[in-house]
């Protein structure tokens, strides 16, 4: 496929992608991907925002055995993400599992980089996410690091529908490793 129509096609597209390749079991590939992520994190200090996955988004549970790191995690606010401090997690909004209230918010300000989910995601950082638009607005005002996390066939070598609040990532971390999407940012949208 050349590109896409809509935004429902790809999703619809990459949900069914993700769920094909789980079907042939995504072990390997997420070994591959873990050791890609603590590889990546051994040079990474500060306060970093992750997420915890959920059925078809790459597993980051890794970032656990980061202890030089401090971790926050999202919790859905009305249509904001607020990431806080802490590792008591219930479920909250689409199931997702989030930090507690008892978890201290953290000003974005002061987190150096974000582990970013999406359905996929092309070389010069632009994603496509659920739909929501929760982490356009987080990095819509981001400062730091941004890093997309994906598997590798959720690269996608053609253009993405992204639109003009569609925000991009600075890395993609698959189990092939980093991405530095600067590279690649004359090519596809």
């Amino acid at each position: 496929m050349s590109h896409w129509d809509s935004k429902r096609e790809s999703r619809s597209f990459y949900r069914s992608l993700f769920r094909q390749e789980s079907t042939k079991g995504l072990v390997q590939n997420q070994q591959q991907f873990n050791s890609a992520l603590i590889s990546f994190l051994e040079n990474q200090s500060g306060t970093w925002g992750a997420y915890r996955a959920l059925p078809g988004e790459v597993c980051v549970e890794e970032v656990f055995r980061a202890l030089h790191i401090e971790w926050v995690f999202p919790r859905v606010q009305g249509l904001e993400l607020v990431f806080c401090r802490g590792n008591e997690f219930i479920e909250g909004a689409f199931g997702i599992l989030e930090p507690s209230q008892n978890c201290s918010p953290q000003e974005l300000r002061k987190i150096q980089g974000l582990l970013v989910p999406g359905l996929a995601f092309n070389k010069n950082g632009s994603r496509l996410g659920k739909g929501k638009g929760f982490y356009d607005r987080v990095l819509e005002k981001f400062q730091g690091i941004t890093v997309g996390v994906c598997f590798d066939f959720q690269i996608s070598s053609t253009q993405l529908p992204i639109e003009d609040h569609d925000m991009k990532v600075d890395f993609l971390l698959s189990e092939s490793g980093l991405v530095d999407c600067q590279k690649y940012q004359t090519g596809i949208r």
